[in-house]
């Protein structure tokens, strides 16, 4: 009997430790807080001021952790991906660019990913008709087309940035087909896949609406607000011919952005929040609105920013202060 007690008694010592080690490991396993996203866009227009802007302070390449390659359109007929016109005239992005600023940014550990985009220099205009050819009437091959072009300049992944103006829910669910079955080869290959969205969900196409539809299938969604988004609107939007979007919330605030991607089930650091480097401040009257203001808004709620656009234009964006605030937003500081 003393025997039978005492083996009880180890057996319990250990299912005990059994137990421990596996709470042990499910608490080591759970994921940390994602840093914060920062992305910025190299437009096919702006290659060398952009080049020039990144090389002009040092600290940019370490507060940048994505660089987004806006260099490639649609074919016409919308069965492929073609670089795009860097001007109004025939003259087009080329590989040799593509490859040193891949290679510029590998050198300092920042991810560049394809970013596909309905317009264009000689275009002038998002055209939609020409966004859904690809992705609604010839989405097999569109994403086999892309697929190929980010194999062949070993980018990170693929950013869609697809726009079209006005009320265009009808296409919501064959967008919503085109990313699932897009994010489904993207993720196979351990690739990362963005979409660039309006910043209302009550027009225009993609819009936040429809963010539910993506829910497990993008890593990050960039909300392109820009000079609209701070924390501090109390701004409403009213779209042409409909009633006041969401019952007159404040849907510009950065913190009404973020929650309602939470509730589309997102995570906070899914949720990149529109800059605009052309200005060196923007929002209300009656709160900050220097560049460093809003940097430390979005710091403080925990999300990330996304750049329009990389040629940094403003004089904020190019002083060693801004990208140490980006920095700091980072890493979360």
């Amino acid at each position: 009997m003393r025997r039978i007690r005492f083996f009880l008694v180890w057996i319990g010592v250990l299912c005990g430790l059994s137990a421990w080690t596996l709470a042990a490991e499910a608490v080591q396993s759970q994921p940390l807080k994602a840093p914060a996203q920062v992305i910025g866009w190299i437009p096919a227009y702006g290659i060398e001021a952009s080049m020039q802007a990144l090389n002009s302070e040092p600290a940019i390449a370490s507060g940048l952790t994505r660089i987004g390659l806006q260099f490639w359109n649609p074919t016409e007929d919308g069965r492929g991906v073609e670089f795009a016109p860097i001007s109004n005239s025939s003259q087009r992005v080329t590989p040799a660019q593509v490859k040193t600023i891949v290679s510029w940014a590998k050198e300092r550990h920042i991810q560049v990913v394809l970013t596909v985009y309905n317009n264009s220099q000689v275009k002038a205009k998002w055209d939609w008709a020409w966004a859904r050819r690809a992705f609604a009437q010839h989405r097999s091959e569109f994403i086999l087309a892309l697929l190929k072009e980010m194999r062949s300049y070993e980018l990170d992944g693929i950013d869609v940035d697809l726009e079209g103006e006005g009320h265009l829910e009808a296409d919501r669910a064959s967008y919503a087909h085109f990313i699932a079955a897009l994010s489904k080869q993207v993720h196979r290959q351990h690739k990362i896949l963005t979409v660039d969205s309006f910043h209302s969900p009550c027009m225009n196409a993609p819009n936040m609406l429809w963010w539910s539809d993506w829910r497990g299938k993008v890593d990050a969604i960039h909300s392109m607000g820009y000079q609209d988004l701070y924390e501090a609107s109390t701004e409403k939007f009213v779209p042409e011919g409909r009633p006041v979007c969401e019952q007159g919330a404040s849907i510009f605030k950065y913190s009404w952005q973020l929650a309602y991607g939470r509730r589309a089930g997102f995570q906070t650091s899914q949720i990149v929040l529109g800059m605009p480097t052309w200005l060196d401040s923007w929002g209300a009257a009656n709160a900050a609105t220097d560049t460093l203001a809003h940097l430390r808004e979005v710091r403080d709620l925990g999300a990330g920013i996304a750049l329009w656009d990389l040629q940094l234009t403003a004089s904020s964006w190019r002083s060693a202060a801004t990208w140490q605030a980006v920095e700091q937003l980072r890493t979360g500081q």
